[in-house]
């Protein structure tokens, strides 16, 4: 998850957001109204849903009851460790104030949770695209822009900066190639690049660049994939150790707190062990831009 834009970037909402908008341009490096609006009024699934794969935290979904149609879901953000919840807006410090935060603006009953992605998500994957259910990158994949993976990136990374959080590394921006950077030709090869000849391994021989590079960018899936399980490994430790300091947070008692501990330590694993594809990732990625 290291994708991230620069510069402006025009967006197209078919049916318009909330506020009524069409057309909304967004700015990198900056939250301002069109912003709050594409990811407040729009797309707030797909900020949350990024935030919370780079970070493991839960969702939060609000609802509110309208009198001639019941309850419906209006809203998704995401809850941090000290008990605040965060989305385009910045942050709140409790579900209470965030809830409140609803209830002053359209004077309805307002129902606030901490939900885990399955259940905040389910329906709306169920009525787009349920293969997508069980995916934890679903939100890079539901577009045909393929600029809005690496939107919902920087955004995400910016309303964690911005709260005062860090960002995972290997959800950081990839670094961009220096452009003044000397590059050193390759050697010329000295076999046709029709050549099927095997190796010394018994692996046949790439007939092109265009093949070699298909087959790193191939690994590189294989790797987001990768990414995507830790990710959901991640957010369930994080929630399975949420629950058991919840209820038992407070107790001396050396079991509680010995598995409290394994669960931290687990979380911590992961963390790593993302960092390490993320960089392999990257490597992969570098030697293909080399070739």
């Amino acid at each position: 998850m290291d994708a991230d834009f620069e510069g402006t970037a025009e967006l197209h909402i078919p049916g318009g957001t909330s506020a009524g908008s069409e057309t909304l341009t967004l700015t990198s490096g900056q939250i301002g109204p069109q912003e709050e609006e594409f990811f407040g009024q729009s797309h707030c699934h797909w900020l949350a849903a990024a935030m919370s794969c780079m970070t493991g935290w839960e969702l939060v979904g609000v609802k509110l009851y309208y009198p001639d149609q019941g309850w419906a879901a209006v809203h998704t953000a995401v809850a941090t460790p000290d008990g605040a919840v965060l989305d385009i807006y910045g942050r709140h410090d409790s579900l209470d104030a965030f809830a409140e935060r609803y209830r002053k603006l359209t004077g309805l009953e307002v129902e606030v949770r901490r939900l885990p992605r399955e259940e905040l998500f389910h329906d709306h994957l169920t009525t787009t695209d349920s293969r997508l259910i069980d995916d934890p990158l679903w939100w890079t994949r539901t577009d045909s822009d393929r600029r809005m993976p690496a939107l919902y990136q920087h955004y995400a990374r910016l309303v964690l900066t911005k709260a005062g959080h860090e960002v995972p590394a290997h959800c950081r921006p990839a670094p961009s190639p220096d452009a003044n950077a000397k590059q050193t030709p390759p050697p010329p090869s000295t076999a046709a690049t029709t050549t099927t000849a095997a190796t010394a391994g018994g692996t046949p021989a790439m007939s092109s660049i265009e093949e070699i590079r298909a087959v790193l960018a191939g690994s590189n899936e294989q790797a987001e994939g990768v990414l995507g399980a830790l990710g959901q490994a991640a957010q369930t430790a994080s929630e399975i150790q949420g629950r058991l300091h919840s209820v038992a947070g407070g107790s001396s008692q050396a079991p509680v707190q010995e598995a409290l501990s394994l669960y931290a330590e687990l979380r911590s694993s992961i963390d790593q062990l993302m960092g390490m594809v993320a960089a392999a990732r990257s490597a992969v990625e570098t030697y293909a831009t080399s070739l």
